[in-house]
């Protein structure tokens, strides 16, 4: 399954605000589960206040491989 269609059906759960106050709670990413504590810069501290995703989740999602810029 790509990621973007795991970020659709995590934000699709009838629990979604529950799994996203847990998430923030515990300082975990929302669609992997694993800590998110370090990141790489405001802008992305700032996206985990917005969609509890960790910095490697942000990088797989928003960002080309190829180019190494936003997608």
């Amino acid at each position: 399954m790509s990621h973007a269609l795991a970020l659709h059906e995590v934000f699709s759960r009838p629990t979604y605000r529950a799994d996203y106050a847990k998430a923030k709670a515990r300082q975990i990413c929302i669609l992997c589960g694993r800590a998110a504590v370090s990141f790489r810069d405001s802008s992305a501290r700032f996206e985990y206040t917005v969609s509890a995703l960790c910095q490697e989740c942000q990088d797989r999602l928003f960002y080309s491989r190829e180019r190494g810029k936003r997608a």
